[in-house]
């Protein structure tokens, strides 16, 4: 009976807090204070624009995990010893972190581990959707980073 009670009264917390939330949104979109991030929402909410509503979520779920990706995967690269790479390079595509990573020629344990991080990455956060793809080249290569992507290391 504690449990339950307890439960409840998380429950009606919860609801409290979340309504109270929205009166305050209202309050500002009625005198004009609102972001245009909380107007766009609560006219897609109101409007009833389902697409709209898929779209939005879909953007702030890319945000979400594309940046938790690409914290986790720096912190895989940080157990390296020292920087094993001249050059490394991120770019974002829909659900799909790309990794552009230029290592010194016949590096192939600096390259193993680069599979390894990728791996880990993907082994977390492909059932949600989401992937990582790492292209890895040498220095003989002599290949250019592809503009669109941002330097996190070399230039």
């Amino acid at each position: 009976m504690h449990n339950l009670t307890e439960e409840k009264n998380k429950t009606d917390l919860w609801f409290d807090d979340f309504v109270s939330s929205i009166r305050v949104d209202q309050l500002a979109l009625e005198t004009g204070v609102a972001s245009e991030e909380q107007k766009h929402l609560y006219e897609t909410l109101i409007n009833g624009n389902i697409q709209d509503m898929m779209d939005s979520g879909m953007k702030t779920a890319q945000q979400y995990y594309i940046q938790n990706m690409l914290v986790d995967y720096i912190h895989l690269l940080k157990k390296f010893e020292e920087a094993p790479f001249l050059k490394l390079a991120v770019s974002f595509h829909n659900s799909e972190l790309l990794v552009w990573a230029e290592i010194e020629d016949d590096a192939e344990d600096v390259e193993g581990k680069l599979i390894m991080a990728e791996a880990k990455i993907n082994a977390k956060y492909h059932r949600h959707g989401f992937d990582m793809a790492t292209t890895i080249v040498e220095k003989c290569d002599m290949l250019p980073v592809p503009s669109h992507y941002n330097f996190l290391f070399g230039k």
